[in-house]
């Protein structure tokens, strides 16, 4: 036996933080890096408005898929892209991107890092 277990937890238990170059925005780490090593994945809230500033990931490749909510997607050089429930959105390592909430309601998006995010500056949220 690897004494390895299992685990089931609620996204209401877990720490909520804000990343950097994101506004109006409250993510949860659903699974942390440790898990696997592999990925990491989050649960993101943006208000309506919010957005997460054009940025790139050195290595790592993301995936947003679209819970609820609109949003505006402006990747590389390509035109921006209106996105809803059910839109998955591939982000390969160095192209710049950026997410910017629309309409009336919080958008609500899963997001999953592989392989998982280095240490960076998410300021907590209480």
């Amino acid at each position: 036996m690897s004494g390895i277990k299992g685990r089931i937890r609620n996204q209401d238990d877990l720490e909520k933080y804000v990343p950097p170059g994101h506004h109006g925005t409250v993510n949860v780490r659903l699974i942390e890096k440790e898990f696997c090593g592999a990925f990491e994945m989050a649960h993101g809230t943006l208000e309506p408005g919010g957005i997460a500033d054009a940025h790139d990931h050195e290595i790592e490749h993301q995936v947003i898929y679209v819970l609820d909510g609109v949003c505006d997607v402006a990747m590389g050089d390509d035109p921006i892209v209106e996105c809803g429930a059910g839109s998955i959105i591939e982000i390969p390592p160095k192209v710049m991107h950026e997410v910017t909430a629309k309409g009336e309601t919080p958008l609500k998006v899963l997001v999953i890092y592989s392989p998982p995010l280095p240490p960076r500056d998410d300021a907590p949220v209480d």
